[in-house]
């Protein structure tokens, strides 16, 4: 009598032996970085959330600050926008902040031990700027939207440096971004806070403002 074929593909086993190692080993990453705990109510959860954004904020008035030599007040913790501002004038704005970057942070670990991927790539992040840019303009639109008229907003870059994409920040390659109602419009590269503790920015609006305003030279920081 013939015999089934049982067998397996050698190509196919190969390849699966190493889809199962690469998973065990990602998942490995994942157990030694994130240990499964006791998940935090939403309460912590938004409350890490404010903390996070009230640190990258400070980070961006100081250079903001430093660029424009116009000083922002904190006066509100707000959400929508996330806080509200004051100028030297009293005149009061909102201040938006989004983050670009890629998944969880285990699966960025994974790309950059695995992959050796660094960053994100060029195509990804403009993507996503312009996928953030269009989310947050209809955000800004709705009613219950504090100073709609009076908003800026910040597109933290975490994953890949601002000095990689500032010649692609222009109408041609981010047009939703560009077609925003927001008065003012920033990019800050968060990506050598460590080393640096400072943030680069590159300006889309005002017109007064635009463009790439770098660190300068500096040491490292520490």
């Amino acid at each position: 009598m013939r015999m089934p074929n049982n067998s397996i593909n050698s190509d196919t086993a190969i390849c699966d032996c190493r889809v199962g190692y690469a998973g065990c080993y990602k998942e490995r990453i994942n157990n030694t970085i994130s240990p499964k705990i006791k998940p935090m109510n939403n309460y912590n959860l938004e409350r890490e959330k404010k903390e996070s954004e009230q640190e990258s904020l400070r980070y961006f008035l100081k250079a903001y600050d430093g660029v424009t030599g116009e000083s922002l007040a904190v006066v509100l913790i707000s959400e929508r926008p996330d806080f509200i501002c004051e100028r030297a004038n009293g005149k009061r704005v909102g201040i938006e902040l989004t983050k670009v970057r890629r998944g969880h942070p285990n699966d960025i670990l994974w790309d950059k031990l695995v992959e050796k991927q660094d960053y994100m790539s060029l195509d990804h992040a403009l993507e996503m700027i312009q996928e953030t840019a269009a989310e947050k303009e209809k955000k800004r639109r709705e009613q219950d939207w504090t100073l709609p008229e009076s908003a800026i907003l910040v597109v933290e870059l975490t994953d890949i440096p601002l000095f990689e994409i500032r010649n692609c920040i222009t109408p041609v390659f981010l047009p939703d971004l560009y077609d925003t109602g927001f008065i003012e419009i920033w990019l800050a590269d968060f990506t050598g806070l460590e080393a640096y503790d400072n943030v680069e920015l590159f300006c889309v609006r005002p017109e007064g403002w635009v463009g790439y305003h770098p660190r300068g030279f500096q040491k490292p920081y520490g």
